[in-house]
């Protein structure tokens, strides 16, 4: 499968359509940027005292459930920390990542996904989240592509640069546009799914939004717009998860990543 959205045969002229579903709190419960931060912090790849706020903020995501973009700010700091890094020993990350979301995908998005594959619609990933991650779980759950955010790698070492601007907000729906003029899909029969009121552009550039799992911001545009709401029950596994998350925020205070003044400032922002 090509991870940059670009694996489904040309079809000819006649416009079809896709169906766009976000990653987080919406594929899967919680932040796949945490996890893969948390999993880089484990291996020895990124220093915790130079992510600082960043990586706790996006701990907190998974932790607390927000979703006011804080867990997409910190894939770019990531991405800066591990300019040198060799590539390869990010990609030994993936497989264990991967099997732990394909494992925590919410059933109630893989029906959905099955429907829409039996109606021959081609169904997308589309994350701020790392490509090496999210293309490969596209794969293993069905998905025709990926859209997501790429590091640019030389002779098989991250640079810290970019080599797409970073798939979010309106960048998200910058790209849906323009992989729908490559495979000429007709946004306005196509779906969306997202979570975030920083989904709004990829939701508001096709003719279906849906929201899943809104947060309040989203929720207040989706019903004054009547577009369709869906709630999913929070899986058991999540509460699990979420007694690990705070472990490893110990963990994280333990090594000195952060103060305890950083973390009251920063937890405030979530509470108030």
């Amino acid at each position: 499968m090509d991870t940059d959205a670009t694996s489904i045969d040309d079809r000819g002229a006649e416009p079809h359509l896709a169906v766009f579903f976000d990653l987080d709190r919406t594929i899967i419960e919680g932040s796949s940027i945490s996890q893969f931060g948390m999993a880089a912090w484990r291996a020895g790849l990124i220093d915790p005292k130079k992510m600082g706020m960043h990586l706790i903020r996006g701990l907190l995501f998974d932790w607390i459930g927000e979703s006011e973009g804080v867990a997409d700010e910190t894939l770019p700091k990531i991405l800066k920390t591990i300019k040198g890094k060799k590539q390869s020993e990010m990609m030994e990350l993936r497989g264990p990542l991967v099997e732990r979301m394909f494992a925590e995908a919410r059933p109630e998005t893989l029906r959905l996904l099955g429907l829409h594959a039996k109606m021959g619609r081609d169904c997308y990933v589309v994350s701020a989240s790392a490509i090496e991650i999210v293309g490969e779980l596209a794969e293993r759950l069905g998905f025709a592509g990926a859209i997501a955010t790429e590091a640019e790698v030389i002779d098989g070492v991250y640079t810290g640069r970019l080599v797409q601007p970073f798939r979010h907000g309106e960048e998200k729906a910058r790209a849906i546009a323009r992989l729908a003029e490559e495979k000429d899909y007709d946004l306005s029969l196509s779906f969306a799914y997202g979570d975030s009121f920083h989904d709004l552009p990829m939701l508001e550039l096709v003719g279906i939004p849906i929201a899943v799992n809104p947060d309040a911001k989203l929720a207040d545009v989706a019903y004054e717009r009547g577009w369709p709401v869906v709630q999913f029950a929070k899986p058991h596994h999540v509460m699990l998860r979420r007694l690990k998350t705070g472990a490893a925020l110990g963990a994280a205070f333990a090594a000195g990543a952060v103060s305890m003044r950083m973390l009251r400032r920063g937890a405030g922002r979530y509470t108030s």
